[in-house]
């Protein structure tokens, strides 16, 4: 995502804890044998809220 002018792109921490995001990422990434790097982009989007604004 390449910002533009006039637009503001806002990342908000959700209100669940990140160490609770990561350890279900991580047991998510055991239980169906994924590499856990491949877990986290997922786990960072879930435990964050992309607001989007034009200025």
């Amino acid at each position: 995502m390449i910002p533009r002018h006039g637009l503001r792109i806002d990342l908000i921490p959700r209100e669940l804890p990140l160490v609770l995001v990561g350890v279900c990422g991580a047991a998510l990434a055991m239980q169906v044998g994924a590499e856990t790097m491949a877990v986290v982009p997922l786990a960072v989007l879930v435990s964050v809220r992309v607001r989007l604004r034009r200025i």
